[in-house]
């Protein structure tokens, strides 16, 4: 298990030095397939050695080698980051196609979260990416079909019925690229985890707020990027909120409690272990 953390950690790590280029170019329309890396400030083309995740940015005290410019914390942070996150989700998850598809998602919501904070859009694309990998998810699920259709169909239709009617209500207050991504989100965690998130992106949004509010820092009036609270809110809610009646997110470590529990209730009544419970 140890080593499935590890390499977890390192796809994580790799996976946020590509997401810091998605970060950087798809706002600005660029490819973020082809191309080499360059420093932005003066152009040079980066050597391999200065695109070694986390290291390089060490190594280079945090600026370009050539014109000195100070590179973004934002980009050892990223990739530190989705190391970490990885291996959260293969700790919590399992190592299974579904952690896989886990980490998937908290990508695209991350480069969403990073767009939106510092452009005020959610490219569409990601949204299609997050709904596509609902029904990945969905179809990789062993469990009833309708039920679990519902389900899914009821979180795309509250979390994004519900910002439709908050956008309506505010006058355009809500974007429309938040009403698409937290709609495909509903789908992908489904009903009641997807609202959950939803409802807690705004708390966490009200807590970071409020103190600016009254301290005079902030207007109301001013815009808010919401993608990163939400982003938060549906990290903390896959990893940690979410049991084995969604199915999909059954936890492993879930799993090894329910067949220890199975295994002593079989000590003291004699009766042997079915393994068609959960967890077995």
């Amino acid at each position: 298990m140890k080593l499935f953390i590890l390499l977890y950690g390192i796809a994580g790590i790799l996976t946020g030095s590509f997401l810091n280029v998605c970060i950087l170019r798809i706002p600005e329309g660029r490819s973020f397939i082809s191309g080499r890396s360059a420093c932005p400030v003066c152009g040079r083309t980066l050597r391999a050695l200065e695109l070694v995740p986390v290291l390089s940015w060490l190594f280079l005290g945090g600026k370009c080698r050539w014109c000195r410019a100070n590179i973004s914390i934002q980009y050892p942070a990223v990739e530190l980051g989705m190391g970490i996150l990885f291996s959260l989700t293969c700790f919590f998850r399992g190592t299974g196609f579904r952690s896989v598809i886990l980490c998937a998602f908290f990508s695209l919501i991350i480069t969403a979260a990073f767009i939106d904070g510092r452009h005020f859009y959610i490219p569409d694309g990601l949204s299609l990416l997050v709904l596509i990998l609902g029904i990945v998810g969905f179809f990789a699920d062993h469990g009833r079909f309708w039920p679990e259709f519902l389900r899914r169909m009821a979180g795309l239709v509250i979390c994004g019925g519900g910002l439709w009617l908050l956008r309506i209500l505010t006058g355009g207050g809500i974007g429309l690229g938040d009403v698409k991504m937290m709609a495909a989100c509903g789908f992908f965690l489904g009903w009641p985890h997807g609202f959950c998130a939803m409802a807690a992106g705004y708390v966490l949004a009200s807590v970071f707020c409020l103190p600016l509010l009254l301290s005079g820092r902030a207007d109301p009036k001013d815009r808010l990027p919401m993608m990163p609270f939400f982003t938060a809110a549906l990290i903390m809610t896959a990893l940690f909120g979410m049991n084995s009646a969604s199915g999909i997110w059954d936890c492993g470590a879930c799993r090894n409690r329910n067949k220890e529990k199975a295994c002593e209730a079989s000590e003291l009544t004699g009766e042997p272990v079915n393994p068609r419970q959960p967890g077995n």
